[in-house]
């Protein structure tokens, strides 16, 4: 069975296809819903904004975005 999210964090940035993907493995079974579906909203963005968001130089959202790029970051801090 495929898996959509996976596929999805699948990106055209090496870098962040390397982060989305390494996240979303280490941390699919944990996720609660509506950290599910911040991600699912963070992966419609178009690359850059994801980046944006992620860098820092753009608000990322509402709190339950907010804090999936907070888990996120931590997440490239320890792997990074």
């Amino acid at each position: 069975m495929s898996d959509p999210i996976a596929w999805r964090c699948r990106r055209g940035l090496l870098e962040l296809d390397l982060l989305l993907s390494g996240f979303w493995a280490a941390h699919r079974a944990t996720l609660e819903p509506d950290e599910r579906a911040a991600l699912e909203r963070l992966l419609a963005l178009p690359d850059m904004e994801i980046v944006d968001r992620i860098e820092g130089r753009v608000p990322a959202g509402d709190a339950t975005l907010a804090a999936l790029v907070e888990r996120l970051n931590n997440f490239r801090d320890t792997v990074g």
